[in-house]
């Protein structure tokens, strides 16, 4: 159930919705409590020197030639006492999390406003003995309703229950009818018009909380959609890629001088394709393609692109290195990643599942392509002499280059089969060699 100073207190808030009100009553609470601390160090300090000139007061003898003096006296000191009480009471029950406000919480704020408004009206109604000025009681309708933000019914209430108390108050210590018409009118419009200041400070501070939510929603959703747009550009371009279209937009072509070019293509996927269960077969190249992503990523290389059966990455686009060594233990990955699959690959499509990798390191350039449905690429004799490797492999090998070799060769992890030259068209013939990890090295980078 909820307490009634709470539910008092929500009246005016209606504009807020409900999953908001208590984000908004916290934050209120807060700076009121701030503020009502600060106003309650400054009028005790104030009433000090108040009260040394209610002692210069009576050493004049005004008390005895005029009693609204010593009424002021006791009203300042009463002030003062409950002043100490709210000061010690809004530093025991200050919150220790913005989220722990609690009644008692509210109640001690509230209660320093109205005792405020109270004590204000009190002295006004007193000062009618001297000065017959409502001076006092008007600075504190008009410091409350700018300062502090209260709720519709609340704030109504308390200016209500203040107002009461200075028109009781002033009928009694204000003998000139004239006078005391004049600030029963006076009186109560500037309460009319400090109740109305109130309501347009708090609204005010309704708007600006809903439109703080709303902007943080809005920065939320921005924020979210960035974050989606830059996944979706990170499954189509390398991240250095998005990187660069984010910070100063489409890089242009880049000559890479040692690139390496990695193809691993199926073997007669087209008779897998036509004589298998098309869902099935599509199953297992998302299978697959996923398995060969996991070991791309997992040696820092880039994926290129899939083109049907084909798989397609690369190293050395974006560091000094040519990555060759990473490039080579990714396509051996990739390979036994089919190797241990084979049998079920096989109950599934009624299939054998081979590969054929292809890999050659040389200058390349890249960059991307097309202003719709563009992509990033790779063009130059590298692409295409690994392409060839790839299609004069066998089943399960890896066919790399002279270019491969003479790098692979200091290295004591691979053992290297030549396999004589493959003439290509317009181009000097290449040598070639399968790869097989060394059983003595280190299947490691």
């Amino acid at each position: 159930m909820v307490n009634p100073v709470v539910r008092f207190w929500q009246n005016s808030l209606k504009a807020i919705p409900a999953e908001e009100r208590n984000p908004f009553l916290q934050e209120i609470y807060f700076t009121n409590y701030y503020r009502a601390r600060i106003f309650a160090v400054v009028l005790f300090v104030l009433h000090l020197f108040v009260i040394y000139i209610d002692f210069r007061h009576k050493a004049a003898g005004d008390w005895v030639t005029m009693p609204g003096y010593e009424y002021l006296f006791y009203l300042h000191i009463i002030l003062e006492a409950f002043l100490v009480v709210f000061i010690v009471l809004m530093t025991i029950a200050k919150p220790s999390e913005r989220k722990d406000v609690r009644t008692s919480h509210i109640a001690i704020v509230l209660s320093f406003i109205l005792l405020v408004l109270v004590w204000s009206a009190s002295v006004s109604s007193v000062d009618q003995m001297i000065h017959g000025m409502i001076t006092v009681y008007t600075i504190a309708l008009f410091g409350i309703a700018a300062a502090f933000y209260v709720s519709g019914a609340m704030s109504f209430m308390m200016y209500l229950l203040a107002h009461a108390y200075f028109l009781a108050g002033i009928t009694i210590t204000q003998q000139n009818e004239k006078i005391l018409l004049g600030h029963y009118l006076n009186g109560t419009a500037l309460v009319i018009i400090a109740w109305v200041l109130s309501r347009l400070v708090f609204s005010t501070r309704v708007k600006a909380f809903l439109d703080t939510r709303t902007i943080e929603r809005q920065k939320l959703e921005i924020e979210a959609a960035k974050e989606k747009t830059e996944s979706i550009l990170k499954n189509i371009l390398p991240e250095a890629i998005v990187k660069q279209i984010n910070g100063s937009g489409y890089p242009p072509p880049q000559y890479n001088s040692s690139t390496t070019i990695v193809f691993a293509d199926f073997v007669s996927f087209y008779k897998i394709a036509e004589t298998s269960d098309a869902r099935e077969v599509l199953k297992v190249l998302e299978e697959m393609f996923n398995s060969f992503d996991d070991c791309v990523r997992r040696h820092n290389l880039e994926k290129l692109k899939t083109i049907g059966d084909c798989y397609m990455f690369a190293g050395g686009l974006f560091t000094d290195d040519n990555q060759l060594l990473e490039s080579v233990e990714a396509a051996l990955e990739i390979r036994e990643v089919v190797l241990r699959y084979s049998d079920e690959l096989k109950s599934r499509t009624g299939h054998d599942w081979a590969l054929r990798i292809g890999i050659h390191t040389g200058p390349a350039i890249t960059g991307i392509i097309g202003s719709w449905r563009f992509i990033y690429d790779v063009w130059g004799p590298t692409v295409n002499i690994a392409s060839r490797l790839e299609a004069a492999s066998l089943p399960q090998k890896i066919n790399v280059s002279q270019q491969v070799y003479d790098f692979l060769s200091s290295t004591d992890r691979y053992e290297l089969e030549p396999r004589g030259a493959l003439a290509i068209k317009n181009m000097e013939a290449v040598e070639m060699y399968f790869v097989e990890r060394n059983k003595a090295g280190s299947p490691s980078v």
